[in-house]
């Protein structure tokens, strides 16, 4: 969790973007202001094949959010905020968080440098996905996730490569009384877990000091393909055990393909990650091995993920030209994507979306079709990220049809 302090940072570091690219606006006579304020409102229906009292599925508020962009071609800035307020079949909650605020500059060459809560920028991108939900990648923390720190961005080109640094995570915000304090954010970070909204295992492990290098190769005659690698390591501080706080290491490496061919899109990837953790025999639940898994957190709830595995995506798209009256943009897509755990003797966690996307002026929509086991949201096997459930062996089924209006 961030400390008052670096929360009034982030606060700090959002509201002087506003202010600095507020008075450039004032100050601008003519031309497109530097400033651009939008959000969006998101509502979702939702069938579990799981929920019993829900047979006909439900429908309310996903998401509210305030954006705040900032770039006169020099000074860059970006910031975030949501809430959300889920049905009773989504947990009956509410939650605010900051998604993301940065500053930055953009130099001569168009390479650029952030500072703040910023994207990590591992893997495919800027998702590895199509569908709404995401791949199984950001369920264990490795997709679309924004943390603490100082990015750079090489010039673009047929060569591409970012470094970042992140001597912290996001930060945890506020929530419903029914939500784990330290879990009420939008990345997925490794938490400190909670004995009422969590697993009761007594782990307080946070994460510090990432570091984050990727390089994408662009093929083709326009750039049209990109293959990639990716490389993450960072510090997992233990702060419960007995002895003291104890730092251990995390490693990620992922290689990726991205390539585009008419209207078809094909998203490929495949990567390794180990926690090398330093829990107590008594961090644990079940009578688990307490080094076989870490406690992950995000919207509400923290859950546990294995402590070794591989992930792999494979995604395929197809974009539908021309228009349905008011209704275009229509795109085809089926997202595979699995963990295998290797620890434990633990069962792989696959997810396989089927959906469609379109859009109308500032209306986009979208129906996604899912389909996994062993997984927070796919199933009712909320720990089946890491050892799974007896009682649930088999698939689960979700859909989710959502419209969102973005301003």
């Amino acid at each position: 969790m961030l400390s008052k302090n670096v929360k009034g940072w982030c606060a700090c570091a959002a509201a002087t973007t506003l202010l600095l690219s507020g008075g450039v606006a004032m100050a601008a006579d003519a031309g497109a202001s530097p400033l651009t304020v939008g959000g969006a409102i998101r509502f979702n229906y939702v069938y579990k094949s799981w929920q019993d009292e829900y047979r006909n599925g439900f429908f309310g508020l996903d998401t509210a959010r305030l954006d705040v962009n900032y770039d006169d071609g020099t000074n860059l800035g970006s910031a975030q905020y949501r809430y959300n307020n889920f049905p009773k079949g989504q947990g009956g909650y509410w939650q605010h968080f900051l998604h993301h605020g940065w500053v930055g500059r953009r130099f001569a060459d168009k390479s650029e440098l952030h500072i703040g809560v910023d994207k990590n920028l591992f893997g495919l991108q800027p998702y590895a996905s199509n569908n709404f939900y995401e791949s199984i990648a950001f369920y264990a923390g490795f997709e679309d996730k924004y943390d603490l720190g100082v990015t750079y961005l090489s010039k673009p080109g047929p060569v591409e490569w970012q470094l970042g640094f992140y001597p912290r995570d996001g930060g945890s915000y506020g929530g419903g009384s029914n939500t784990a304090p330290s879990a009420n954010r939008y990345s997925y970070n490794i938490v400190a877990d909670d004995d009422a909204q969590g697993f009761g295992t007594g782990q307080r492990d946070t994460e510090r000091n990432t570091l984050i290098g990727r390089v994408a190769f662009k093929v083709g005659d326009q750039g049209q393909h990109e293959v990639g690698v990716s490389a993450l390591t960072g510090e997992i501080r233990n702060a419960a055990r007995a002895n003291g706080a104890v730092n251990t290491r995390r490693n990620a490496f992922a290689v990726h393909f991205k390539g585009k061919s008419g209207p078809v899109n094909v998203m490929l990837q495949a990567m390794r990650y180990d926690y090398h953790t330093s829990h107590e025999a008594t961090q644990t639940y079940g009578g688990l091995d307490a080094n076989s898994f870490v406690m992950i957190g995000g919207f509400g709830y923290p859950y546990p993920v294995a402590s070794k595995g591989d992930i792999y995506i494979a995604n395929a798209s197809y974009d539908i030209g021309g228009k349905v009256g008011p209704f275009s943009g229509f795109k085809v897509y089926n997202d595979y994507s699995m963990l295998h755990k290797r620890v434990g003797g633990y069962k792989d966690s696959p997810q396989n979306v089927t959906g469609l996307s379109f859009s109308a002026g500032k209306w986009s929509f979208s129906a996604d079709f899912m389909l996994g086991k062993h997984h927070p949201y796919i199933s009712p096997d909320f720990g089946g990220l890491g050892a799974t459930s007896a009682e649930h062996p088999g698939y689960s089924r979700r859909i989710n049809l959502q419209a969102g209006y973005y301003f």
